[in-house]
């Protein structure tokens, strides 16, 4: 199959929002309790200060990522997707189409551990559509949010070849 097309997925920022709320609350909790267990005036401002950089930092990533693009191509053979993030623009994967062996919707939140380690940001809260694939003989697997018509695209080749 010898075709173009292309599009742009924005990633949702409301679950990172959720996440940076629930962590500086409880960076406030650990405050609080810091009073609480007696600590001197010059150990609570050191952690208070200490807890403000980690919240800052955790604001910084959440803006960070909520500003990634993803784009998906598929040109003749190849599914090429990019992460853009402002004027960046990496290559994460390039998967031949004939190499894919399936594609199907699960929940990625199965393999909290392989998303540690993988460059491409996998969502842990909703469904994603998982690629199963062969690369050099070994099988892999990523998780991917293409739109309904991109999916369509890819199974009409698969079909085909």
């Amino acid at each position: 199959m010898s075709c173009i097309y292309n599009e742009k997925v924005k990633r949702n920022a409301a679950p990172l929002v959720c996440l940076l709320v629930i962590f500086g609350l409880s960076l406030i909790m650990v405050s609080y309790f810091g009073t609480k267990i007696g600590l001197t005036q010059e150990m609570k401002t050191a952690l208070d200060l200490v807890l403000t950089m980690l919240f800052l930092l955790a604001g910084y990533a959440v803006i960070a990522k909520s500003r990634e693009v993803y784009r998906y191509s598929i040109i003749a053979d190849d599914l090429i997707i990019h992460r853009i993030s402002g004027d960046k623009n990496h290559l994460v994967r390039r998967v031949k189409l004939s190499e894919i062996r399936s594609l199907h919707y699960s929940r990625s939140g199965r393999r909290i551990l392989g998303s540690v380690n993988s460059n491409y940001s996998r969502n842990l809260v909703k469904l994603g559509c998982c690629c199963e694939y062969q690369d050099e003989g070994n099988a892999k697997s990523f998780y991917f949010s293409p739109s309904q018509s991109m999916l369509n695209k890819i199974n009409h080749s698969l079909r085909t070849s």
